[in-house]
């Protein structure tokens, strides 16, 4: 609503006069600002819309970088995007133009530059208590409720040093993390902050909230300590690289602050105040705050939530709320520590300049929490953040009479991926005995009569999706870690925390299935007359997606990702092992491969051609399928002859075919599809095998304990590994089927078509593809890489001769295309003390090394030899170049190779692309994974490149030098 004598609005803004201030401003935030600049000559009006402060600070947070403030945003903006001078018109007064009012900007102003000083002492809501025991926390507030606990830093070196004028003193020059909402990164020195501090008025101030101040700044980690409330934290086992960020050193002026959220994976944390006051404002679990919406996706449980700033919130929304529906809150003084019980909704607003450190951690009281949170599914992720809102209209008598898998969602406004739960109306605690209170909705909608909400494990874990197998089914990306991170940190805590041992298996039934799948191996066990699990054995190994479980001296592997047809015709490959191991009689250690999409021809070629790799093949003990029928797992043997029963009906093979001696590999994987009939890919039936256990431990173990020297070897010995793997006869091209892809041409190679294929449908989306990575990318490369890439694919693999300009086609090899820093196994041999004494290898040196393996073949294909460098360069050799020329001397392979390599290399010389560096960097924006944050992590000068020649450049050059001074290039 526009003020009444605003007379200049309509003349200044002619048709656009209709549309709210609100909607113009953001329609001008739109724009690049350059064309701002050319608004603002439009009109007066436009003139003001166009130098607002808060549109400026959005123009630079969408930039990000390394932050200097020049006095206000525009000039700052201006600055970073080399947009004007230091003598420019910026220079000038601002233009004031009276008759105009608008009461949407005066609420920004207003929020700009309103004092806080009203906020002042609380007897509050929040308990204060001193010198609380463990004992007492635990039994009244642990997992129960907020509480404000003095005295537990006094002794802390932080209560004196931590003043602003100190910190700036020691660590002005150290940079630090800015907390925004925003998709780029901003970074300030220390010093640069308070400058911007003193000169700032906006209504959403920037904060530093720096997870990695331990990093930039040590000394830090030695001005406090963890309280003895709090010490008990199970993520502790992992390493620190691995487990998620749990603490933050924090800055914050006057109205900055934490709009409304739940911590992240229902974590509890704990935050000390060491100068300025802060307000909090708490809601229990279960209740949305008002003004806040929450977006749960129904793909995969993604929680995002839109709510207002702090400030916003505290002004524009908490007067208007009835007493019963404020929250709990407090203002916290300097010393004061607050706890936040998992899954409470706070809000932070900074009263005052604030300096304040706080830790997230995980104890016995939220464990299972936690897992439960990171279980696949949309569901149960909702109700934990979000309360009995994530499914409306249901009541707790609902939930007992249907499956949890069978509720559905019932706005009529909501799409099918994504459901929004706003906050509405009151909650109430109530006391209660048990562990977890309990929260009653009261006044609201009545569609949420009668509703109780429970934080107890038990009523939350009735949501999970029971259709999902936690173990194979993709993560949330709002899991604080990662699938593979999880599995680990579940088998360090069970071999490090024995006494936990009955809690950690109820967290990993809630996170992995692991109940389901250690009755899996019962049965199996029980079949083939094999020892009994001991108590360390119980949970399964490794991070790989298909469950394992070590027993005694025998792997047991059960193959569970993709479905059915997908793990059968891996089985059907795999058994060929049994086949082939009697054959060749194998009796030295093995290693374990989990080939899911491996041919059968790999193997047979091993064989034909007596390749060294044939001494790195596991012994199968056992295979066959495990079948769920009314409630109860049988096994099914097959040792890969014939069609087994259980399967016959799937798989509708001719006759002849179906009595082969392995139906179920390559040939019956292209006629009938990977995953076999839609109906069989959801049955309960799981392909399994047992092979005998390796010895040694993955390179990603003992990376940190092997010398510069040992890694030069394990990089000479993977140059061998990778050379017989790549030399290594392809199978017959008519047996390869044809894409559906009309930029393939009928002319490209067969064995080249699939790949084509491939890289055309990822090329034709990139930019999404590359905008999918979250900020990994900058907005400027994205924009290029179309323009980087070859136009034909088929450019990268097909070659024009110099002197006729005839095609000449390079031949594709089997790669192994996943040679990550956990699928490369080490052992030293005793008789060899150190990994340094062995000598350089030659070709026939391979069994002489078989204390380094490459393991984890699922992922074995046809294409480009580049492929595998990639993995093996950013995340083996972390991008050291002598480790990458090491490789590449013991490799002594061509890149390119084809009837007459001499025509290749000719043409190499007039076509970039066909250069390795090139062919390579295009593999790596066009690849199925994030290889590029690798990139970007690895050579962090990469960040601020404007063009992918520059990545190219550093990354991947030598593989020119390389391809040009090779002596066996041209053999």
């Amino acid at each position: 609503m526009e003020s009444a004598g605003n007379g200049r609005r309509d003349a200044a803004l002619g048709g656009l006069a209709v549309l709210p201030d609100e909607l113009l401003c953001a329609v001008v935030d739109l724009l690049q600002p350059t064309d701002i600049g050319r608004l603002a000559c439009v009109s007066s009006v436009m003139y003001i819309l166009c130098n607002e402060e808060p549109l400026w600070m959005s123009k630079y947070l969408s930039v990000g970088g390394h932050f200097e403030y020049k006095g206000s945003w525009k000039k700052t903006t201006l600055a970073r995007l080399n947009l004007c001078s230091e003598n420019s018109e910026l220079e000038q007064k601002a233009r004031h133009f009276d008759g105009f009012n608008s009461l949407y900007l005066y609420r920004r102003w207003y929020r700009c530059f309103t004092t806080l000083s009203s906020y002042s002492f609380d007897n509050g809501h929040v308990e204060r208590k001193d010198d609380l025991s463990l004992d007492h926390f635990r039994s009244q507030y642990d997992g129960k409720g907020p509480v404000l606990l003095g005295k537990l830093a006094d002794s802390w070196p932080a209560r004196t040093k931590w003043s602003m004028q100190q910190l700036v003193h020691d660590y002005g020059e150290v940079t630090f993390r800015i907390s925004q909402r925003s998709p780029k990164k901003i970074i300030m020195k220390l010093k640069d902050y308070v400058s911007y501090m003193e000169l700032q008025h906006d209504e959403d101030p920037l904060y530093i909230f720096d997870d990695k101040f331990g990093e930039s700044a040590p000394a830090l980690l030695e001005d406090y300590r963890v309280p003895h409330l709090f010490q008990e934290d199970l993520f502790d086992v992992l390493d620190y690289e691995q487990r998620p960020a749990f603490r933050w050193f924090i800055i914050g002026p006057e109205r900055s602050g934490a709009s409304w959220h739940v911590d992240p994976g229902l974590t509890s944390a704990w935050n000390t105040l060491l100068c300025g006051r802060k307000r909090w404002a708490l809601y229990p679990p279960g209740r949305v705050p008002g003004g806040v919406t929450v977006h749960v996706s129904a793909e995969d449980g993604d929680v995002d939530i839109e709510t207002p700033t702090s400030l916003q919130w505290w002004l524009d929304i908490y007067p208007h709320l009835a007493e019963h529906e404020k929250p709990l809150e407090c203002t916290q003084l300097p010393g004061e520590t607050i706890f936040v019980p998992s899954g409470w909704w706070h809000c932070v607003l900074n009263l005052e300049t604030t300096v304040a450190v706080t830790q997230n951690f995980v104890n016995q009281s939220n464990f299972e929490h936690v897992c439960l949170d990171m279980a696949p599914g949309h569901c149960h992720k909702g109700v934990c953040r979000a309360g009995l809102l994530a499914v409306p209209g249901k009541s707790v008598g609902d939930m007992e009479n249907h499956p949890p898998g069978t509720i559905t969602w019932n706005h009529n406004d909501m799409t099918s991926t994504e459901e929004r739960l706003k906050g509405l109306g009151s909650v109430t605690a109530s006391n209660s005995e048990s562990q977890c209170s309990s929260f009653e909705f009261s006044d609201v909608d009545k569609s949420l009569e009668n509703q109780v909400f429970s934080y107890d494990i038990g009523f939350l874990s009735q949501f999970l999706e029971k259709e999902k197998d936690h173990y194979t089914s993709v993560w949330s990306p709002t899991n604080p870690i990662g699938q593979r991170e999880a599995r680990e940190w579940l088998r360090r805590l069970w071999v490090l925390k024995p006494e936990l041992r009955g809690l950690i298996w109820k967290g990993a039934c809630l996170a992995i299935n692991v109940d389901k799948w250690y009755a899996c191996l019962e049965e199996i066990r029980a079949c083939h007359s094999l020892p009994a699990p001991s108590e360390d054995e119980k949970l399964p190994v490794g991070t790989g997606s298909n469950p394992v479980f070590i027993v005694s001296d025998n792997v047991i592997k059960i193959n569970a990702e993709g479905g059915l047809g997908y793990s059968a015709h891996g089985l059907g490959t795999e058994v060929l092992l049994h086949w082939f191991c009697n054959l060749i009689k194998l009796n030295a250690t093995l290693t374990i491969l989990t080939p899911f999409l491996m041919q059968l021809e790999f193997y047979d070629l091993l064989r034909k051609v007596g390749s060294p790799l044939i001494n790195h093949i596991p012994e199968i003990i056992a295979s066959g399928f495990l079948v769920y029928e009314d409630g109860v797992y049988r096994t099914v043997p097959w040792n890969g002859k014939g069609m087994p029963d259980v399967l016959a009906k799937y798989y509708p093979l001719e006759l002849s075919y179906a009595n082969s001696c392995f139906p179920l590999g390559l040939w019956s994987k292209q006629q009938f599809g990977m995953d076999g009939s839609a109906e069989s890919s959801n049955r309960p039936i799981w392909p399994y095998m047992v092979t005998r256990k390796c010895k040694g431990d993955i390179f990603a173990h003992v990376r940190d304990t092997l010398s510069k020297a040992d890694l030069l070897n394990l990089a000479s010995s993977l140059g061998v590994q990778m050379r017989n793997i790549h030399l290594l006869p392809l199978p017959h091209g008519e047996s390869l089927p044809e894409p559906e892809d009309n930029n393939v041409k009928d002319s490209d190679p067969p064995e080249w078509k699939q790949v084509i294929s491939t890289l055309n449908r990822r090329k034709n989306n990139i930019k999404k593809h590359l905008a999918n990575w979250g900020g990994t990318v900058p907005t400027v490369l994205i924009e290029k890489a179309e323009e980087y890439l070859p136009p034909d694919m088929s450019s990268l693999i097909k070659l024009v001769k110099d002197d006729d300009g005839d095609s000449v086609y390079t031949f594709p090899s089997w790669i192994h295309s996943d040679i990550m820093d956990d699928n490369i196994l080490t052992q030293r041999a005793p008789e060899m003390g150190s990994l340094t004494d062995t000598k350089s290898t030659g070709d026939g040196d391979l069994e002489k090394l078989n204390e380094i393996h490459i393991i984890d073949f699922s992922d074995l294909s046809i294409g480009d030899p580049l492929c595998d460098l990639i993995p093996l360069h950013l995340d083996v050799f972390r991008g050291d170049i002598d480790l990458l020329r090491e490789y590449l001397r013991s490799y002594q392979l061509p890149f390119l190779r084809g009837k007459s390599n001499n025509d290749i290399y000719k043409s190499v010389q007039s076509s970039k692309f066909s250069t390795a560096a090139y062919r390579a960097m295009c593999y790596c924006i066009l690849h199925d994974d994030n290889v590029l944050a690798a990139i970007f992590g690895l050579w962090k000068e990469l960040r601020n490149a404007t063009s992918w020649e520059e990545i190219e450049h550093l990354v991947w050059d030598d593989l020119n030098r390389y391809q040009q001074s090779s002596p066996t290039l041209s053999s």
